[in-house]
Formats: C-alpha cells, structure tokens, sequence
C-alpha cells in the first residue's frame, strides 16, 4: 500500500540518518578530538618549529656582528686614551713633573694661572670686596684663601703692581679677621692687618693691608686644578 510504501521509505531514511551520526560520533570518539582541532594543533606546532629555526639562524648570524662591536668599543677607548695624551701634551705645563707624556696633569681655564693645585684668575678692572666675590662665583670659584707661606709668596710675587682683594675680612662686631671658607687667619702665615672703623676687608700688594670693603680695588678668583 501507499502508505505503507511512504512509511518504509521514511523508516528507511531516518535509520540511515541516524547510522551516519552515529559514524561521526564513533570517528570523534577514536581520536578524541575533532578533526578541525587537530589541523589547528598541527599548524601551530609547525609554526612554532619554524619560529624556532629563524631564531636559531638570527643568533649566528648576529654573532660575528657582536665581535665587531665589541672590537669597535676597544678601538673608541683607544681612541680616547689617544685623544687624552694629544691634550697631556700640547696643554699640560712641560715645568710639571711627568714621567711620560701617558701621566697625568693639571691643567686650568684659559686665562687662568696654574701653581701647584690651583688656578688662579687675577682681574685688570676693579669692584668692592663684595661685588668681587660675587664675581668670582660666576667663575665658578671664590676670592682667593692663602693657605700656607709657599702659596703666600707667590702671590706676592704676582701682585708687585696692584693691589687685589683676597677672601679674608673682619667684622665690626667680631673683631677676627676670617676667610671665605670659615676659618679665622693663622697669624703665624702673616701679622693680622690694622683694621679700620667699620667693615674691613684684606688686599694684597706684595704684603697683606686692611681697606674699607667698598673701596675699588682689582681682585683673585681661585678654584682647583682640573686633573688631565
């Protein structure tokens, strides 16, 4: 009959449906995973073996570029130790006592005067004792403080001409002639000057005298020797 031919044929298709679901399922179940997942897994292992291989190649071929420069960084230090001995040599005062041209000097700014460990800067205008000071901070340095009877004598021999406001004054309050730096004058290096009313400060014309701070007078920056 009809419909018993349409039920068979429906029967028919629905178990053969079901057996190709059931073929899927039994193929998933064998390997565990989908097959899609699978492809992606391979490919991304295969990629990562890739990426290491190029990154393996990189780092040899980056090696020698490495010893080049680090022979290029020894060639720049030579360089440098090169440039630092032309400098010893063409500015370093020949009088100082150097082994070689490779030993280390002292030198000062242009227009500064070296003597032993400082560079002495010695003005040709004049200004007050504080005007000076002021000055002299400019320059990255102070008014001059006299430390011992070498340097003490060589500053006289340089001032034969004018008078120069060094860092030492006297207050009216205190009565003790003081450096710049804090500490009061060693009387055994020079007398204490005659101070006058008021605010004195110290100059030097081959000795030490006491002037009124607001007198004008030439002055001496210091500072220290720049090692070379």
């Amino acid at each position: 009959m009809e419909g018993e031919d349409g039920y068979t044929a429906l029967n028919f298709h629905s178990r053969r449906a079901a057996s190709g679901t059931a073929a899927v399922a039994k193929k998933q179940d064998a390997s565990g995973l989908p097959c899609w997942y699978r492809i992606t897994l391979w490919a991304g292992g295969f990629v990562i073996i890739i990426l290491g291989v190029a990154v393996t190649v990189l780092a040899l071929q980056l090696e020698p570029e490495k010893e080049k420069i680090v022979l290029n960084n020894g060639g720049c230090n030579a360089s440098t130790d090169k440039f630092r001995a032309s400098l010893r040599h063409n500015l370093c005062n020949q009088n100082q006592n150097r082994s070689s041209d490779n030993s280390p000097c002292k030198v000062c700014p242009l227009q500064w005067q070296l003597h032993r460990d400082k560079c002495y800067w010695l003005s040709d205008y004049m200004k007050t004792w504080d005007e000076s000071q002021h000055d002299c901070s400019t320059r990255d340095s102070q008014l001059l403080v006299i430390q011992d009877k070498e340097e003490l004598d060589f500053i006289e021999s340089i001032t034969k001409n004018s008078k120069y406001w060094i860092g030492l004054s006297v207050l009216k309050s205190k009565k003790k002639w003081t450096w710049i730096t804090g500490s009061q004058l060693d009387q055994s290096l020079f007398p204490e000057p005659n101070y006058a009313e008021g605010n004195s400060c110290a100059a030097i014309k081959q000795s030490v005298s006491s002037e009124p701070c607001n007198r004008l007078l030439q002055w001496i920056c210091q500072k220290d020797s720049l090692l070379l």
